[in-house]
């Protein structure tokens, strides 16, 4: 039976979940500060500007701060997003998808020891940075390495698992940071990005690397090795498949590329006959025959097709390898640059929707109208629907589209801010509570998700570095714009806050209406067609340089 229609394997799914836990750490990051951020710039039993020292250490039981040092310190986490997301593509090229998560660990210890250690505010946005640089990175590789190990069936479920480990590493903080509301406890929520790092350290080794990166370096028998790992059933046809569109932009960008598996296709009657010479070929004449053979009648249903593929031997020397294309080559191809501004838009509208606003503000959004006490369990509560309607939406994803999703949550989010600033104008405490659980709700369902499969699915092997690297670079900048901006637009709309949101979700609605092409389901040779990058000549545009 063809691959991708087995049933899916169980290393496939151990791998999205160890790699997940890199957005897990993003999660963490992204909410360490906000149930215990009162503590972090006011020390016990004194006047705010005074600061005392853990007893026998040179250590400040907090570190004072104005509102706009302490909205700096809050965005550099998505500043360094930026950073990470900028040369996450990069790094993967290079090192492969499964190895630099293992690097970019690091920059979570690195983080972990400044913030947790931080005697100066300076110290602490430095420490934030750090991790911000792992959690961009981590959400460029993790959406890029779960959609190229994934079976198209399965991959809009595989891929939302990024989401669903981040949404519970803001759970598990937040429930953590119940606990921690003191001193000490601030800087615990601080290292506490350390555990899931190690634990995905530890584990990484297990994980399979992406078979179509490996394709991408010229490891073709490495990349069957490993599809083969992560498939039940005939893996030819789905190998072939990746082939063609990896070697796609070493064969139009002028590149000698030799390619080193060869495959005969013949009728099964002929096939146990066949001498399959172990042989190397130009890949331009290996590509012409292919389809001079896919085309005849003879071979034109599965049942009258057989695919065998030799044992693949190594690259001659001096062979080059595939070369993906860096950002400023995309943006000069039409149909991907038009295609990278759509993911570039789709992920602003993730930012700009109001979810940041509320992961970060959540609390003090509450305090303003519930105690200390209750504001932070109901943050917590908040995040807990994140979790279950995420769930809810990886359930949903592959049946009814990307697109259906999509239009549902900013349509219905749309609504809740409206409501939202209804219950706002007339001070209704428990209807607010209800609209900002409306609101995560629907945003876990549909725009939580899509977004980051849209991207990792839409381009070619050769332009996903960079693809996936500018939409991810859109998505933190935009972070980091909301982070520091959002306190100052509280202040100046009030209770008209939500109705920026409004607009902003009602627009996206109209432009995934019109713009985006629905993803699910489908192969790789299935959306190139229908993206209009399937037959793409890069070997034009490389002339003009």
């Amino acid at each position: 039976m063809d691959s991708t229609q087995t049933r899916i394997h169980p290393l496939v799914i151990f791998c999205s979940i160890v790699a997940s836990m890199g957005t897990f750490n993003a999660g963490i990051n992204t909410s360490a500060l906000n149930i215990p951020g009162y503590f972090v710039r006011n020390c016990p039993n004194v006047d705010s500007s005074e600061i005392t020292y853990f007893p026998g250490t040179g250590l400040p039981e907090c570190i004072p701060m104005n509102d706009f040092v302490w909205g700096i310190a809050t965005g550099m986490l998505a500043l360094g997003g930026l950073v990470g997301a900028i040369i996450a593509g990069r790094l993967a090229k290079y090192t492969g998808r499964r190895d630099t998560m293992f690097i970019i660990n690091s920059t979570f210890f690195i983080g972990a020891i400044l913030m947790g250690s931080a005697t100066t505010s300076a110290m602490l946005i430095i420490g934030r940075i750090f991790a911000g640089i792992g959690s961009g990175s981590m959400s460029v590789l993790v959406s890029m390495y779960i959609a190229e190990i994934a079976p198209p069936k399965q991959r809009g479920m595989l891929v939302g698992l990024l989401q669903l480990f981040a949404t519970c590493g803001f759970l598990v903080i937040e429930l953590c940071g119940l606990g921690l509301q003191s001193a000490i406890g601030w800087r615990i929520s601080s290292v506490i990005t350390v555990i899931p790092a190690l634990l995905q350290i530890i584990l990484l080794p297990f994980c399979v690397r992406s078979p179509r990166w490996l394709i991408n370096q010229n490891r073709v028998d490495e990349a069957y090795k490993a599809l083969s790992k992560l498939r039940q059933g005939d893996i030819d046809a789905e190998f072939n498949d990746m082939t063609h569109f990896s070697s796609t932009s070493s064969r139009d960008m002028g590149k000698n590329v030799e390619y080193n598996t060869s495959f005969t296709l013949s009728p099964p009657s002929l096939s146990s006959s066949t001498n399959n010479e172990n042989v190397i070929i130009p890949y331009q004449q290996e590509q012409l025959n292919y389809r001079q053979q896919s085309d005849n009648s003879i071979y034109s249903t599965k049942k009258s097709l057989a695919i065998t593929l030799s044992s693949p031997l190594p690259v001659k020397e001096g062979t080059k390898q595939r070369e993906s294309l860096s950002l400023i080559q995309l943006v000069n191809i039409p149909v991907l640059a038009k295609l990278t501004f759509k993911m570039i838009i789709l992920h602003a509208g993730f930012q700009l929707c109001g979810i940041l606003a509320i992961m970060y503000y959540s609390t003090s959004i509450f305090q303003t109208t519930f105690d200390g006490n209750y504001a932070a369990y109901v943050t917590v509560g908040v995040s807990g629907v994140f979790v279950i309607f995420t769930m809810i939406g990886l359930i949903l994803v592959d049946r009814l589209g990307r697109k259906a999703l999509i239009l549902f949550s900013s349509v219905t989010m749309c609504i809740s801010c409206i409501l939202m600033t209804v219950a706002l104008t007339f001070d209704k405490p428990i209807f607010q509570v209800v609209c900002i659980m409306l609101f995560v709700a629907t945003f876990a369902v549909g725009l939580g998700i899509c977004p980051f499969l849209f991207a990792s699915e839409s381009f070619p092997t050769y332009a996903i570095d960079a693809g996936c690297s500018a939409a991810l670079m859109s998505n933190w900048f935009f972070n980091f714009a909301m982070g520091l901006l959002f306190p100052t637009l509280m202040k100046a709309l009030d209770v008209y806050v939500f109705v920026p949101f409004a607009v902003i979700t009602f627009l996206l609605a109209i432009f995934t209406y019109f713009f985006t092409v629905e993803t699910a389901g489908k192969s790789i040779d299935e959306i190139g067609r229908e993206l209009g990058w399937y037959d793409l000549e890069l070997k034009k545009f490389s002339q003009k340089k």
